[in-house]
């Protein structure tokens, strides 16, 4: 048996709860309406030495992608990251595995407000004006911007 079919699913929770990230990414872009793109992502960033562990979680989760990062200009050590962008991947994906096993911690609160977005991609209101600042609103409750005390 696979090490990705043992490993326990509460573990991938934990590892996401203190290292992973839900974000809604918009960028600046000259061709889409609005002057604007915007997109869903979900990673995991760990020392590079750990890229074994990815590798597990992208097997559980069967999606993604593993990206080495240098980090030598800031005198790091080097990093992989596991990210996933596919929509399809994140609506079908991701976001069922999380709602299965729900994050505990302030990760948790990340995750609901990432899949309030997610409902607004799958509407395609992310088009719209209006869409788009419904996510910049948001975004700006996510990961660091979120006040300490609720």
């Amino acid at each position: 048996m696979s090490a990705y079919k043992i490993i326990n699913p509460w573990y991938v929770v934990g590892l996401v709860d203190g290292e992973g990230c839900f974000a809604i990414i918009i960028t600046k872009h000259k061709t889409k309406k609005f002057g604007k793109d915007a997109r869903l992502c979900f990673e995991i960033e760990l020392r590079a030495d750990d890229r074994p562990i990815l590798e597990i979680v992208q097997k559980r989760l069967n999606c993604g992608y593993l990206y080495d990062l240098n980090y030598k200009r800031y005198g790091w050590k080097p990093h992989v990251k596991f990210y996933v962008h596919k929509q399809s991947d994140i609506f079908y994906k991701v976001i069922p595995f999380f709602k299965q096993f729900p994050l505990p911690g302030k990760k948790g609160k990340d995750f609901q407000l990432f899949c309030q977005a997610a409902e607004l991609f799958k509407q395609k209101k992310h088009l719209t004006e209006d869409g788009m600042n419904q996510l910049l609103k948001i975004r700006e409750f996510m990961n660091e911007r979120r006040p300490m005390f609720e």
